[in-house]
């Protein structure tokens, strides 16, 4: 009876080792999976950062070298500033609305975060312009450089990178909503600074008759009264609206001077640790912590992390603000974003967020 019992305890307990190895190969198993997963994401992540950056960086490169082999004249310059500025960047403007999902697709909780973020972001960006410049010119191109984001070029390739197999309206219609804002903001911000003797009437006028906010709130009209415009028509509004990157960012590149960076390298800094490390981080974790994973939080991620809009340079210009500030900040903001991006990607992979 004795050697029965002591058979059956023998049993049981080699029943609970082989239990517990297979537990173990499981939980093996699974964190190979995890980790095979986020090294995907890691390498994805990065690649896709590179192939972003690289070519507007190439771009600000042929500018550079167009201008050292004197190819423009200042007159040449400004007028393709004009040309970008006034044209075809509410050509791109408009675009980015009219095809817009904008009516079916977010949850009313989700865009007042958001909604709250982008205020709060502005303000602090105008907060920073007051305090950190002591030059007029300089403090509106500050504030835009900290809250007007890269998010057409930067956001949705990295959205599609992350999300290969599924759909990112909810992304392209909240840099729709949003990128109007940016440049009301930007406008009003860099107008303020422009002449600060200017009173209300004449700034609202003024305000009205840049033609980003004409673009803006002439594709938000069409858009919301059902209104389409012919097939030709948007076709030719499309491909304007494409070249203003390409053409912004040559631009960008003849105008560079790379010694003036030391001037404002304060300002520099803290731009870039706004755009990309303190405000992401921010609203990356609200977001996480009220439930929001996958696309939403990717969104928040691009929305509040991108760096710097290219067009934010020709804005500055038109509007006599600082270029050589705003044109240093779109590159070292462009650049670092490699590496923040990949950092951005590789923690919600991690923490199993994405």
């Amino acid at each position: 009876m004795t050697v029965f019992l002591n058979s059956k305890v023998v049993y049981k307990r080699i029943l609970y080792m082989l239990h517990k190895e297979e537990m173990i190969y499981i939980m093996k198993a699974n964190n190979m999976i995890h980790y095979f997963r986020s090294g995907r994401y890691i390498m994805n992540s990065f690649i896709t950062a590179i192939n972003v950056v690289l070519p507007l960086l190439l771009l600000v490169s042929v500018g550079y070298i167009l201008k050292m082999r004197h190819f423009f004249s200042e007159v040449t310059l400004k007028q393709m500033n004009k040309l970008v500025f006034s044209l075809l960047i509410p050509c791109s403007l408009f675009k980015s609305i009219m095809t817009s999902s904008i009516e079916s697709v977010i949850e009313p909780k989700y865009f007042l975060i958001c909604c709250v973020g982008v205020v709060a972001m502005i303000l602090s960006g105008i907060v920073m312009g007051e305090k950190l410049c002591d030059r007029e010119d300089q403090k509106g191109v500050m504030a835009q450089a900290i809250f007007r984001g890269n998010t057409v070029l930067f956001g949705i390739p990295v959205v599609s990178m992350l999300f290969p197999n599924e759909s990112i309206v909810l992304t392209t219609s909240m840099i729709a909503i949003f990128v109007p804002i940016y440049n009301l903001c930007a406008v009003v911000t860099l107008q303020l600074h422009a002449d600060m003797k200017t009173d209300l009437r004449t700034l609202i006028i003024s305000v009205l008759k840049n033609p980003m906010v004409i673009a803006s709130l002439l594709g938000f009209a069409l858009k919301l009264s059902g209104i389409t415009l012919p097939t030709a028509v948007m076709k030719t509004i499309t491909e304007m609206g494409s070249a203003a990157n390409t053409i912004g960012l040559i631009v960008l590149g003849a105008v560079f001077e790379l010694p003036a960076i030391s001037q404002n390298l304060k300002k520099l800094s803290i731009i870039t640790a706004m755009r990309l490390v303190v405000w992401p981080a921010l609203m990356m974790a609200i977001a996480s912590m009220l439930g929001y994973r996958g696309i939403p939080l990717a969104t928040v991620m691009v929305l509040f992390g991108a760096p710097t809009a290219v067009s934010s340079f020709a804005t500055a210009v038109q509007m006599k603000g600082d270029g050589e500030l705003a044109s240093q900040a779109v590159m070292m903001t462009t650049a670092v974003s490699v590496i923040t991006i990949f950092t951005w990607v590789y923690l919600l992979s991690e923490w199993n967020l994405l």
